[in-house]
């Protein structure tokens, strides 16, 4: 964890230094942008970790294990995928949940398929904003192409654990 926040923080002095080295160049309105999104975000975090850990009490870990737990193989990397995909929800409030699908038992290759399913699928923004600014032909498309994703990437994870 220290070391993602390294390399993000890292990274961010590095893309300001360089935006802010072009000439002729106003880096404010960048600047503006990232305040605005902190302004969005920064309050909504300490909600959701909080809930988070709540969650992760009030489930008993009866209701996680047999289904999305290590032990699940490969149905609980489908049941996971299926439950990432419809998943409504933002990075706020789905990468917290799967810290508590962790301390419930959630299995490794299974929090994987979860969360791919969550980014790739997310049902909920396809219906809101790619099917109708790209269309049903290429929202069917996409799907299709990227159906195995989740399946394959918990799939993956599990053999990574295995070795």
């Amino acid at each position: 964890m220290l070391f993602s926040a390294i390399l993000l923080w890292g990274l961010a002095a590095i893309l300001g230094a360089i935006t802010i080295s072009r000439p002729g160049r106003d880096y404010m309105p960048a600047i503006k942008n990232a305040g605005r999104q902190a302004m969005m975000v920064l309050p909504r975090m300490p909600v959701t970790i909080i809930a988070a850990g709540f969650l992760a009490e009030l489930i008993p870990q009866e209701a996680i294990g047999p289904y999305i737990g290590i032990d699940s193989g490969i149905l609980g990397i489908l049941i996971a995928s299926l439950l990432g995909a419809v998943m409504p929800s933002g990075p706020v409030i789905s990468f917290p949940l799967a810290i508590a699908l962790v301390q419930l038992g959630a299995g490794m290759p299974q929090l994987v398929a979860f969360l791919t399913a969550w980014s790739t699928f997310a049902v909920h923004r396809m219906f809101i904003f790619e099917i109708p600014m790209m269309g049903w032909g290429f929202t069917g498309k996409r799907v299709l192409a990227s159906i195995v994703l989740p399946p394959i990437s918990g799939l993956i994870a599990w053999a990574m654990i295995s070795i």
